[in-house]
């Protein structure tokens, strides 16, 4: 396939539940009947449909990219019991991208720690300090106006959003890419010019 215009990073399928629809191979279809040459599966804190869609593309002639849209802790959040029993917030995204097999490798430990490790009724989640450690060979994308560059830009602190996408740009040298959403949503175009000039 010759260079397509668009490439999908983040792609959601029916693995994630209430956020997708579209089943494995019908994505790989449509990356076909569009021209795609590859698209990444970035699924919700899972990697379940890995596999599937590995061998869905490969018998395609598509380029497959793994991928998940992971959780991570806010680094202003008190851990577990240190918030006297309240529920923490969200976490917020970061959607990572296999860039190698070592990377692969540090995805599935990741997203693997994220469920074994997140207490009871939280939404299961990972640390920066995790990240930092398991980086290598991985991609970051900044999660959109979900992730933390994004949320600190919606609540006006433009000093906090640049010290997280400094922090992440220290994690991921020339492997870090700020997201940039068009949705029609005003916290988008609230954020829009603030993460390009970032």
């Amino acid at each position: 396939m010759s260079l397509a215009p668009f490439v999908h990073l983040r792609t959601h399928s029916a693995y994630s539940l209430a956020e997708g629809a579209i089943k494995i191979p019908a994505l790989v279809d449509l990356c076909v009947d569009n021209q795609m040459p590859a698209v990444a599966l970035t699924d919700t804190r899972n990697l379940f449909g890995a596999l599937e869609f590995s061998v869905c593309c490969v018998d395609m002639g598509v380029q497959p990219i793994i991928g998940c849209q992971v959780s991570v802790r806010r680094d202003d959040d008190e851990g577990g019991a240190g918030n006297g029993g309240a529920r923490l917030p969200e976490p917020d995204q970061l959607v990572l991208l296999c860039q190698t097999e070592q990377g692969y490798g540090n995805l599935m430990w990741l997203v693997s720690k994220a469920f074994l490790e997140t207490l009871p009724g939280e939404t299961p989640h990972i640390t920066m300090e995790d990240v930092a450690c398991y980086a290598d060979g991985l991609i970051a994308l900044t999660g959109g106006m979900a992730g933390a560059v994004g949320r600190h830009l919606i609540d006006g602190q433009f000093s906090k959003a640049e010290a997280v996408l400094l922090r992440l740009n220290e994690i991921f040298p020339d492997r870090l890419y700020v997201e940039l959403q068009r949705h029609g949503l005003r916290a988008e175009d609230q954020i829009d010019s603030a993460l390009i000039d970032l």
